[in-house]
């Protein structure tokens, strides 16, 4: 059975970002079918590279990264909360698992 990596894709002004959560590993694209392509890619690439170098280290990636990634998604129309909220929305629309 293959292993499952599982991606966040967002939008930025230019371009799609796409992360596997479970590696670590990025890619951009233009659309959602070429950055999905090239993550694809980078994983294949990164997991023959471990196999060549079998003392790489394996890293999901670290939370702070995570919020860092999704900052980007904030909604267009978000301002900023009153002074003692917290809470920021976020525009999620699914995360799709690679095999």
């Amino acid at each position: 059975m293959e292993k499952k990596y599982t991606a966040m894709v967002r939008k930025s002004k230019l371009e799609y970002v796409a992360i596997c959560l479970e590696l670590n590993v990025s890619a951009r694209g233009s659309d959602l079918a070429d950055v999905e392509k090239n993550l694809k890619s980078a994983i294949e690439l990164y997991l023959e590279d471990i196999k060549e170098n079998p003392n790489t280290a394996i890293s999901p990636i670290p939370t702070n990264e995570i919020i860092e990634f999704l900052k980007d998604t904030e909604p267009e129309w978000y301002k900023e909360p009153k002074k003692g909220l917290i809470i920021r929305p976020l525009e999620v629309h699914e995360v799709p698992s690679y095999a």
